[in-house]
């Protein structure tokens, strides 16, 4: 009977863990699913499953490395140029993946900078991806900022270094 009891008080134990953990990560993550414990290896952010920021490095071994934002996406690539094989952003409209090469990015928009307006799962101060020119120049009629191709991305975050950064009241910090 002892046993019964047990076993009776660690089931209830686990489903209140697990009730109040999912309650916090949904506070936390303000409804965004995070991929199982991926890390953003920029920053060391919760990387987010459809996040409207990811940036996906295809590696010519196969294997795959994504991060939190385009920000910490072309950082990342360039210090792994030679091993990479491809890179996709998704795209802030559509959610879907696009070639970071060719994609446009909308720099300083309203809702990554201004912290009464910024969307969740979007890392503050950090790009926002198009899969077109137009596209890009569309959103950022309403939102702000500046559109860039890609190179001129990467050249915007000149001086910026690859570690673990705070989440400041400023933003998002690379430095």
């Amino acid at each position: 009977m002892r046993i019964v009891r047990i076993i009776i008080s660690l089931f209830l134990l686990s489903a209140f863990i697990n009730y109040f953990s999912a309650v916090n990560a949904m506070e936390h993550d303000k409804g965004a699913e995070m991929q199982s414990g991926m890390k953003c290896e920029v920053c060391g952010m919760n990387v987010m499953k459809g996040g409207k920021g990811n940036f996906v490095i295809e590696l010519k071994d196969g294997s795959t490395k994504t991060t939190d934002s385009p920000d910490c996406g072309m950082l990342l690539r360039g210090n792994l140029s030679d091993n990479v094989k491809s890179a996709k952003v998704t795209d802030y409209n559509t959610s879907e993946l696009a070639d970071a090469d060719t994609a446009y990015y909308v720099k300083g928009a309203d809702i990554t900078t201004k912290k009464d307006k910024l969307e969740k799962g979007l890392m503050p101060n950090s790009m926002l991806a198009f899969s077109t020119k137009e596209k890009a120049e569309a959103f950022q009629k309403e939102h702000g900022g500046e559109v860039l191709s890609y190179e001129a991305a990467v050249k915007s975050l000149s001086g910026k270094k690859m570690k673990k950064h705070s989440h400041k009241e400023g933003g998002h910090d690379h430095m």
